[in-house]
């Protein structure tokens, strides 16, 4: 974590001692509701993620500065028309991102869900270790 790589990504699938995630598909799904028939619902979209994702960092002696989520679908979904790559290397590149993975991870790739059925996302790109 205290490299100087581009991106700072902490895979996890058990709950970190000490570590608070934000379930962002829960607070953002309540955030977008009232606007989910607009035209514009993915500009606005990223503005309500920006400002969750801002107001929820974090600061650690062991781990820095640091954004921890969870429940992480919803940065999927196609209607947003988010970038998930996009959103963590932006996040990641300042702070430590902890990402809780409910899905599988291989060689690079995650697996949204499942491998033979889930959405598959290459971030090889991306500095990151799986724990």
């Amino acid at each position: 974590m205290k490299s100087q790589s581009r991106n700072k990504i902490i895979f996890y699938k058990q709950d970190i001692l000490g570590l608070e995630a934000i379930d962002i598909g829960k607070k953002l799904s309540h955030e977008i509701n009232p606007i989910t028939s607009d035209a514009k619902i993915g500009m606005k979209f990223l503005i309500i993620m920006d400002e969750l994702f801002t107001s929820s960092l974090s600061n650690n002696s062991e781990y820095g500065k640091y954004l921890a989520i969870r429940n992480v679908g919803i940065l999927l979904e196609p209607e947003l028309k988010t970038d998930f790559i996009q959103i963590l290397d932006k996040y990641s590149s300042l702070n430590t991102l902890f990402v809780k993975w409910d899905g599988e991870i291989e060689d690079g790739i995650l697996y949204f869900l499942t491998k033979e059925k889930g959405q598959k996302i290459d971030i090889k790109n991306l500095s990151h270790i799986v724990i």
